[in-house]
């Protein structure tokens, strides 16, 4: 297990729990902060959260309940509140190389298609991969490693990770999948739109399995201009375990 005790970050979550006790909206996320991040350094997938971005209506009742304490020294701890839950996916990047919010019921969902055998493009730590194989899945979980040097991505793997660039794995594992996943792949890196092309080309049945945030923090512009998304009731259901969690707006992308 994963000593993350004594991280600033942590200290915070607890402070602040301790300071926002009387506060419902606070105290909820803080609690499922810190236990997300106990699961994690357990070697466990995290839990859904609620939206971290908390309303003023919540400011407002919680400074209007404080004795002695004028508004703008309310408001000034509230805004530490709000760093703090705004940093959580930082911290979880950070300190665990976790990405997407890969939730124990998002992998249970996405288990429930149809096919049981996957390749994992890009899978960094395996978090994806890790939830799938314990629903008894198929996976190929592949990764370059190539960011290791950087950061926790590919370090601290919670399932075995096959060293292979996107590419070269969809290559070899092509005629063995139902699906290819993709998380969070990086920001303007054109290997994903490489990779789509060439799917494209060999395997047009097969589809592309994406979570990142359409136009924003993940991929390549190229992919996201050309990328053919497949909306129906499957998608939304699979959608309804990605909400809205902060300022990114992740969801699942089903691509032809």
């Amino acid at each position: 297990m994963q000593d993350v005790s004594s991280s600033k970050y942590v200290q915070e979550v607890e402070i602040l729990r301790q300071r926002f006790a009387t506060l419902p909206a606070a105290t909820q996320r803080l609690d499922g902060i810190r236990r997300n991040i106990m699961r994690l350094a357990q070697g466990k997938l995290p839990q859904q959260l609620p939206n971290l971005i908390l309303p003023e209506a919540d400011l407002v009742e919680w400074a209007l309940a404080q004795s002695q304490q004028d508004f703008t020294q309310s408001a000034a701890e509230f805004q530490r509140l709000d760093r703090c839950l705004q940093d959580y996916r930082g911290f979880l990047q950070d300190e665990f190389g976790f990405w997407g919010q890969i939730t124990q019921a998002a992998a249970a969902a996405i288990a429930r298609l149809p096919g049981k055998r996957y390749l994992e493009v890009m899978a960094g730590n395996g978090y994806l991969s890790y939830g799938l194989r314990q629903f008894k899945q198929q996976v190929y979980a592949t990764d370059s490693l190539g960011w290791v040097a950087e950061n926790e991505t590919g370090k601290q793997q919670v399932t075995p990770i096959e060293p292979l660039d996107a590419l070269a794995a969809y290559r070899k594992y092509r005629h063995q999948i139902d699906y290819v996943l993709m998380v969070w792949s990086p920001d303007g890196v054109p290997i994903d739109w490489q990779l789509l092309q060439l799917m494209r080309q060999d395997t047009p049945q097969i589809p592309l399995l994406c979570i990142g945030e359409h136009n924003g923090c993940t991929n390549s512009a190229a992919f996201w201009q050309h990328a053919y998304f497949q909306q129906n009731e499957q998608v939304a259901t699979l959608n309804s375990y990605f909400p809205t969690l902060d300022l990114v707006q992740e969801q699942l992308f089903w691509i032809r």
